[in-house]
């Protein structure tokens, strides 16, 4: 699935619901599933629960990005054009960060 196709599913399933609750709260949810995510992780969970983790938080990133009329796909590919945002190469040469 293409970031603009999953972005639009989100938008169609549950744009009237995340428009109600509003930004903040969405993003409270978006912080909420990467905080499941992060246990997940910590508890070395297995693949599936991973898996589903890892959708839940793109998910509701899809739901952020649709209320603030953002399109992940383009905005994406504009920051990351196939290269580091950084060094501008691929693979990316930049020193380690601590």
């Amino acid at each position: 699935m293409e970031i603009r196709d999953a972005q639009e599913m989100m938008r169609r399933i549950y744009y009237e619901r995340d428009r109600a609750r509003g930004i903040e709260r969405t993003m409270l949810r978006t912080f909420q599933e990467l905080g499941e995510l992060s246990d997940a992780i910590l508890r070395k969970s297995s693949h599936e629960e991973l898996e589903a983790e890892m959708a839940d938080v793109f998910a509701w990133l899809c739901s952020l990005a649709n209320l603030m009329d953002i399109d992940l796909g383009e905005v994406l590919s504009r920051k990351y054009p196939n290269s580091c945002s950084r060094c501008g190469k691929s693979p990316c040469v930049c020193k380690n960060e601590p």
